[in-house]
């Protein structure tokens, strides 16, 4: 991974391990969400899956806006960024895996196969303590009248 800042350094320690990502997109002015699984987190820490060119999240990502949400005990990332459909074949290779073939047809010669990539332009993330420490900052608040300690929470543009 080359240099990044601090904060860019933050997001991808916080979602590289989180094995699926909820993205949503816009249809017809409704948002629709649906479960990915990022496959590669590249340098610019653009986030690459695999899908299908006809699918419904290619169609609504290719160009537009779109949101991704990484959850995963106490930490919480959104992801937002603009959706970028790549035919790049070695690309297709080096990510394919037993999900996506169990998830598409045909290979990643296949151009109905692409790659779905999810060029990043800020994100939010929300870090909460262990479930003891919390419950013992909930209960000081509660004695104290001081509000409880929740965690971290940042915004990084990317």
């Amino acid at each position: 991974m080359t240099q990044h800042s601090a904060d860019q350094q933050k997001i991808h320690e916080l979602i590289k391990d989180i094995r699926f990502a909820m993205m949503a997109t816009t249809e017809t002015g409704r948002v629709v969400s649906r479960p990915m699984t990022p496959l590669l987190i590249e340098d610019d820490l653009t986030l690459l899956f695999i899908t299908q060119r006809s699918t419904d999240v290619a169609q609504q990502a290719d160009g537009q806006s779109v949101n991704l949400t990484f959850v995963d005990s106490g930490t919480f990332v959104s992801i937002t960024g603009t959706g970028e459909l790549r035919d790049d074949v070695e690309l297709k290779k080096q990510l394919w895996n037993v999900a996506t073939t169990a998830h598409t047809e045909g290979g990643p010669e296949d151009p109905e196969n692409v790659v779905l990539a999810v060029v990043p332009d800020s994100a939010s993330y929300w870090e909460s303590d262990a479930a003891p420490v919390a419950v013992v900052s909930m209960l000081k608040a509660a004695v104290t009248d001081e509000k409880a300690h929740s965690g971290g929470h940042g915004t990084v543009d990317l």
